[in-house]
């Protein structure tokens, strides 16, 4: 039995194939990176095939994680043993000289009105508590040194105020806007007399009291 020894020659590929194939790798390669590989790394749609898959999202979903937003007040430094520290500006405002404390009691008949204002240098905070034992109209208000252009004398500025029902007690933090008086205006129009009980601490420079038509300079009264 005779072997056959006819095999079939493999042909390799020609010139032309190889680098047809070539040309044809090398545009799926451009085509991917416009469609794909752009607007998912880096952001950039030219062909907008990226918007349209939903591919740009992956780059700002990116950005947004790796990114973390620092507070524009605060200012991260460190100390000698590695601790990590947060100086918070804005908050502190310095002061020329200690603060004062005020604790007084003012009888008001009924239908008496009356004053107590607080010299406040622009910035200067005070707190307070007022308590009364019958329901006052009141207004907390200033008048500043400085009034805007074309104000009228009688000008005024008003923070709180009730003159419907009135109230037996106001508590608060204040920080004085501009320079000038800051204080309160009680009014009893209750049918029996009332006492307020009137407690405060700030940075202000004098007291004045206005009753009965007239102005008169007050001392601090320290609590008892």
């Amino acid at each position: 039995m005779m072997e056959n020894t006819n095999v079939a020659a493999i042909e390799g590929p020609s010139k032309q194939k190889i680098l047809q194939a070539t040309m044809v790798a090398l545009l799926v390669a451009i085509i991917i990176l416009f469609t794909v590989v752009l607007p998912a790394e880096y952001g950039v749609d030219p062909l907008g095939t990226g918007a349209a898959l939903g591919l740009t999202n992956l780059v700002n979903a990116a950005a947004g994680s790796a990114e973390v937003p620092t507070p524009a007040t605060t200012s991260p430094t460190s100390v000698p043993d590695g601790t990590s520290v947060s100086v918070i500006k804005g908050v502190f405002v310095p002061q020329p000289s200690r603060y004062m404390v005020d604790s007084r009691e003012i009888k008001l008949e009924s239908g008496e009105g009356m004053e107590i204002k607080y010299y406040l240098p622009q910035g200067a905070g005070m707190v307070y508590s007022w308590t009364s034992n019958e329901k006052l109209f009141f207004e907390f208000h200033a008048e500043p040194d400085t009034k805007p252009t074309g104000a009228s004398e009688d000008y005024y500025e008003s923070y709180e105020k009730d003159d419907q029902v009135g109230k037996t007690e106001s508590h608060g933090t204040f920080t004085a806007p501009s320079s000038g008086i800051h204080g309160w205006f009680w009014e009893n129009q209750t049918g029996a007399p009332a006492t307020i009980k009137l407690i405060t601490a700030g940075f202000y420079e004098s007291i004045i009291e206005y009753r009965d038509g007239g102005k008169k300079m007050m001392l601090p009264a320290e609590p008892k």
